[in-house]
């Protein structure tokens, strides 16, 4: 495509893009509150780890709602297509549980995710050749509970 020679509109997605619809892979559960990511497939699956692959996933938010069933009920797609069910992806600061790797020195620093509910200073385990976790965001806080207050707006660009 050309460089512009005159004005443009340029469309602005709808909530600046703070909410997402993503289709649920096949089998799979999604609980609200937990973090959501994509998989090399393109659609929704709970964070998770990988042990021997690089770990493809890219954490995109927090579940949300269901799109095409009970609202404020978890994803179940169990049993179920690739799609069958959505459910609606939220990016902004949310509070999850931590590994106790992270502190407040972490802050500004890049968590990863070691699950859908859990998060860790690095990408991977100790004596691991590839990436295992996936970028969830941006530590702005942690909390006097311990957990840790993650921006999803703020990834690195590995992440959606």
């Amino acid at each position: 495509m050309a460089a512009l020679t005159t004005s443009r509109n340029t469309p602005e997605m709808a909530d600046g893009g703070r909410i997402r619809v993503v289709n649920v892979e096949a089998n799979t559960t999604i609980f609200l509150g937990s973090m959501v990511a994509i998989n090399a497939a393109g659609n929704a699956v709970p964070a998770s780890a990988t042990t021997s692959t690089a770990n493809a996933q890219k954490v995109i938010g927090r579940a949300e709602y269901v799109v095409n069933g009970i609202p404020a009920q978890n994803a179940v797609n169990n049993p179920g297509v690739s799609g069958a069910v959505q459910i609606a992806v939220r990016k902004g600061v949310f509070m999850y549980s931590q590994d106790t790797s992270i502190t407040t020195a972490s802050v500004g620093s890049q968590c990863f995710a070691l699950d859908d509910n859990n998060v860790t200073a690095t990408d991977r385990a100790s004596g691991a050749s590839v990436q295992q976790y996936a970028v969830a965001g941006q530590v702005v806080a942690v909390d006097a509970s311990g957990e840790v207050w993650v921006d999803f707006w703020h990834q690195a660009t590995s992440a959606a």
